[in-house]
């Protein structure tokens, strides 16, 4: 335990008796050093926390302005107490010095003329040794416990629950992006530090020191507590902040624990960062094995792994997502409950394989809660992946930001809408070239007179009406239309390629 001024006086030993400052709080405070002096401003030489013994050579001829006057320059640099040594140069301790410590509220003990001041000093000195080494077992015995909260399963979700115990502290884990993904309050300290104020401040110092991207630490003081931040990972690549909160500062025993975690926690992150890409380069080449068709191989994998493909009809569901947030979208996808889904992520983009029933549900919740856009596939067999995954991409390339697109509406809507996005536009342009290139030539609207013949299904009188033309002007044009693209367009086929190159062009 730490030395007290009220340890010291109840140490038969020592025979200190106690003549001032009897219901002072700083009785039982910490004492950090003590320290002997006769000068007149010993201050310079001290810290706060320390204690002053003195033989009292400089109070020959004092008055009470002296000792008024030198009791408060030690209370105010935060002395704890006064040792007096009496029998030395004076018989007692001086009533002016007793008065002056009783109107400060300063502890004052005499010391008698037997005991030795490096007596009291050694005392306290023991003392101070036998803390430092009692919080030295405390951490080794710590950091004990946590390595062994290391060994299990969820290594950094235990090793934070036992930090936050040993400690006796509010502990948290910020991610790479800033976003808090683990708390731990074994203690229930957080009923004195959640000021909204506060974890505001702490939220937003912890996304700072993760913009930095360099390793650092930082402290935020706070009536309501201190809160220490600590980066993990190495610099240029960050992989969160650990964030311990309580009522007062960490001593060197609890940062030395701290430290191990630090240590503990971002090897733990970056192996399972490295078991992420192992686990993602098997889904890709499983993927890919499921492109090709290689639904019983697959199977036999994926078993093996202790999982099961989804069942069939399934539908591929695709999405763009940002490269920051695709980690945790995947990892996401894997504790889904209900379900089973194979997913993998290939060319920017994630693919998930589901029950055809869960596909429609899966997407509206991962659109709704990311503000994705997502396309979902037909109903397929799990042999017809690549063309599922053909359907989806389509179907996620004309969904609108945060909406879900299915690739049969997108086909009922309209054909063209597909063919738009290959090179059946610039064979569009190619067909149409030579009729809009005699258009501005000529002035004539051959373009125009053949769409609204088509929308009239051939139909010439209803067609002439609407272009406001003569019926034989209008197959006149239609005829010349004939001649510059080179078809004629009595047979369906030509009139469907006419329409088609019209809606692409």
């Amino acid at each position: 335990m730490q030395p007290t001024v009220l340890g010291l006086l109840n140490n038969a030993g020592l025979g200190l008796r106690l003549l001032a400052g009897d219901d002072s709080s700083k009785l039982s405070e910490p004492v950090s050093w003590i320290h002997s002096s006769d000068l007149a401003d010993p201050t310079p030489f001290l810290d706060a926390g320390h204690l002053v013994l003195t033989t009292g050579t400089q109070f020959e001829a004092a008055t009470a302005a002296t000792f008024s006057g030198y009791v408060e320059r030690l209370a105010d640099h935060g002395i704890l107490g006064i040792g007096f040594g009496s029998e030395v140069i004076r018989a007692e301790t001086p009533d002016g010095l007793i008065a002056a410590c009783d109107g400060a509220g300063m502890p004052l003990f005499e010391v008698p003329y037997r005991v030795p001041f490096i007596a009291v000093v050694r005392s306290v000195a023991d003392l101070i040794a036998e803390a430092a080494h009692a919080r030295d077992t405390w951490a080794l015995n710590a950091q004990r416990a946590i390595s062994f909260a290391a060994l299990k399963p969820d290594a950094v979700a235990s090793v934070l629950a036992e930090l936050s115990r040993q400690l006796g502290r509010w502990v948290a884990l910020y991610d790479y992006r800033g976003q808090k993904t683990v708390t731990v309050d074994e203690a229930s300290v957080l009923v004195h530090l959640d000021v909204p104020e506060l974890m505001t401040r702490v939220d937003a110092e912890a996304g700072r020191l993760i913009a930095r991207g360099q390793r650092s630490s930082s402290t935020i003081s706070d009536t309501a507590g201190q809160v220490s931040l600590q980066t993990l990972g190495r610099r240029g690549e960050l992989r969160g902040v650990l964030v311990i909160a309580g009522a007062e500062p960490l001593d060197a025993a609890d940062q030395s624990v701290v430290t191990s975690v630090v240590a503990l926690v971002g090897l733990a992150i970056e192996q399972a960062r490295e078991l992420g890409r192992t686990h993602g380069r098997l889904r890709g080449g499983l993927f890919q094995a499921l492109l090709e068709g290689n639904v019983a191989f697959v199977q036999r994998i994926v078993s093996r792994l202790g999982g099961v493909l989804p069942t069939e009809p399934v539908r591929v569901v695709a999405l763009e997502v940002p490269q920051d947030s695709r980690d945790a979208l995947v990892s996401e996808l894997d504790v889904r409950p209900g379900g089973e889904p194979f997913l993998a992520a290939e060319d920017g983009r994630v693919y998930v394989c589901v029950a055809a029933e869960d596909a429609v549900t899966l997407a509206d919740e991962l659109s709704l809660a990311h503000s994705l856009a997502v396309g979902i596939s037909d109903p397929l067999p799990l042999a017809a992946t690549a063309t599922g995954v053909e359907q989806a991409v389509r179907a996620l390339d004309k969904a609108g930001v945060a909406s879900v697109l299915e690739f049969g509406a997108l086909v009922s809507g309209s054909l063209a809408g597909l063919l738009r996005d290959t090179s059946a536009t610039e064979l569009a342009r190619a067909l149409l070239r030579p009729v809009r290139e005699h258009d501005a030539a000529t002035g004539m609207t051959l373009v125009e007179s053949a769409r609204v013949w088509l929308e009239h299904n051939g139909s010439w009188d209803p067609a002439a009406k609407q272009l406001g033309i003569h019926r034989h002007t209008l197959k006149s044009r239609v005829g010349l239309v004939e001649k510059l693209t080179g078809r004629e367009l009595q047979s369906f086929e030509a009139r469907t390629n006419l329409w088609l190159a019209l809606q692409l062009e």
